[in-house]
This record gives C-alpha cells, sequence and structure tokens, in this order.
C-alpha cells in the first residue's frame, strides 16, 4: 500500500495522515490472540499467588486486563514487545502493508525503532490512583524522547488500534500542524505521563480527536503534538504503536536497539523472530547502569 502523492503532501501539510482499511483481520487477529494468551497465563499465575480472588475467563479482551487490575496491577506490567516478544507483533512489525507505508516517507531502508508501544487504555473509574504503564499519554511529541541526535530526520509513528478507538474510550488527539513549530520543551514528571508538555509551551490549534476502528492506522510525524483523551467508557482501548526510520540515521536512544526490517541494498541484514527475541534477552538484561534516554531535566 504505497502512499498517493496528496496523502504524503497531506501528511507533511498537517503532521498526520489516517488511513481506514489499511489492515485486516489477518493481521490483526493473531497480535490479539497473542495477547489474550498472555494475560491469561499471567492472571492464573496471579490466580496461584492468590493475588486476585477469579480468573475473570468470561471477560472480553476489551475488559478482562481492567477488572483483573481491579485487585493486581501485575497484570499490566511490561506489555511492550520488547518483553512480551511474541511472534504475533514481530510478524507485524515487518508487515509489507505497513513497510509499504513507512517506505513512502522514508524511503527503502528501514529500521524499527526501539520505542514502539503497546498499551491498553484503561477505563478512567478503574485506573483509579494508579495510571497503568502506557496506558495514559498526556500532550507530549515522540520526538521528545530521543536525544537531540534524532532531531532532524523524520521518524514516523504508525499507531495501530486493535479494538474500537472512540471520543469515549480514550482516543487519540492532536494539534494538526504543531510539527512545524519543532521541538517543544517536555517537563519530566514522577508521575505518568513521564514526560508531557506544559500548556504555555503547546502551539496555538484546536485539539483534534482521531477516532478510528480496527484496522485502520494513523500515521504521525515525530515532532506533532498528541496526546491520549480520557477513557470515560467501560471499554479498554488497546492499541499498538510501531515506529519506523531510515536504516542510516541516528536513533537518539542510547541503550534499546533498533532492527532492520527492510532493505534493498542488502535483504540479508533484516532480522529473523529467532534473532529479535535474543536481541530484546540481552538488550533488558540488565538495567542497572541505564540513565534516562531524554534530554530534559
Amino acid at each position: 500500500m504505497k502512499l498517493t502523492q496528496s496523502q504524503i503532501d497531506l501528511f507533511y501539510d498537517q503532521g498526520f495522515l489516517q488511513l481506514d482499511d489499511a489492515l485486516g483481520s489477518l493481521e490483526l487477529n493473531p497480535v490479539i490472540w497473542e495477547y489474550e494468551g498472555l494475560i491469561d497465563r499471567r492472571a492464573r499465575k496471579l490466580y496461584a499467588e492468590n493475588k486476585i480472588s477469579s480468573l475473570h475467563e468470561r471477560a472480553p479482551f476489551d475488559q478482562r486486563i481492567a477488572v483483573i487490575g481491579q485487585e493486581s496491577r501485575e497484570i499490566g506490567d511490561r506489555l511492550n514487545a520488547m518483553y512480551t516478544r511474541g511472534p504475533a507483533i514481530f510478524n507485524l512489525m515487518k508487515n509489507p502493508t505497513l513497510l509499504d507505508i513507512a517506505e513512502s516517507l522514508i524511503g527503502p531502508e528501514i529500521l524499527c525503532h526501539p520505542t514502539q508501544q503497546f498499551r491498553p487504555r484503561i477505563p478512567d473509574r478503574a485506573m483509579g490512583n494508579y495510571v497503568y504503564s502506557g496506558s495514559y499519554s498526556g500532550w507530549h511529541q515522540d520526538a521528545g524522547v530521543l536525544a537531540p541526535e534524532a532531531d532532524n530526520h523524520l521518524l514516523v509513528t504508525i499507531w495501530i488500534p486493535l479494538t474500537e478507538a472512540t471520543v469515549e474510550n480514550g482516543c487519540l488527539v492532536v494539534i494538526p500542524g504543531s510539527h512545524k513549530h519543532g521541538i517543544r520543551r517536555h517537563q519530566p514528571s514522577p508521575t505518568p505521563p513521564v514526560l508531557f508538555i506544559p500548556e504555555e509551551e503547546l502551539p496555538a490549534g484546536e485539539p483534534t480527536p482521531l477516532p478510528i476502528e480496527p484496522g485502520g492506522v494513523l500515521l504521525m510525524h515525530n515532532y506533532i503534538c498528541h496526546a491520549s483523551l480520557p477513557n470515560s467508557s467501560d471499554r479498554v482501548r488497546w492499541s499498538t504503536d510501531l515506529r519506523y526510520q531510515d536504516s542510516s540515521k541516528p536513533i537518539g536512544h542510547s541503550y534499546y536497539p533498533g532492527f532492520i526490517v527492510r532493505s534493498n541494498s542488502n535483504p540479508d541484514s533484516t532480522l529473523k523472530y529467532p534473532e529479535w527475541v535474543s536481541m530484546w534477552e540481552r538488550a533488558t538484561a540488565d538495567t542497572s547502569a541505564r540513565p534516562p534516554s531524554w534530554r530534559w531535566k
């Protein structure tokens, strides 16, 4: 699925682009099943340890993690691919449709950036005073968590809903055109969101919600200011965001590795699944000496 020139122009003008029906159930269902299995295994472990009183087996995918989380927040820990390392999420990262889209913007030498996320946007009433890892995002830019060496080239985020994303359940909201104002100052916080843009630093513009159905994808420029809305529903909004850049450019991340997913010049350099698993086993083995990767004090 190559982008048309008008779509490319719109992306650079607005800082984002919504593509409906880009993916099908054959691409999305294996990822959902993989995470359903993960949540089930975690639930059974927690139940065996007497940390939860029920497995909540009849709760659907878009509710179960929130229900279990009322008793044990461990259910939502470390959901990103670097920790789960499942073949379905790996295959999605290398999905030809997604890579064709990315190639339209960054060229044929493509690196999957290490800051990919897997997010359950938990209903606010279920979160209470606790925010699950990756669940809530205040105003930020994806470039804001990277070192300045990555400022001067495009990092494309492809945001993929696995369940319906609505205004009610916390879809993304963007400020169109805000990518034209450069990197904004981010402010560290001791609680999530870990980094956010203070209100006085936000560019002028009307925040625009982006509701989207599963199968659609959102493309975002690394400078676009965006956030997630509150989730006032009783359903979890599941999504994953994958990031791609030209493999010859610095990734702005000092300790987590990216990996090649497409290369015309050296096709053999693309990573296979067992190599990817080993890469993340090594990369996550020792966190003792890792400083924060962002630039903000």
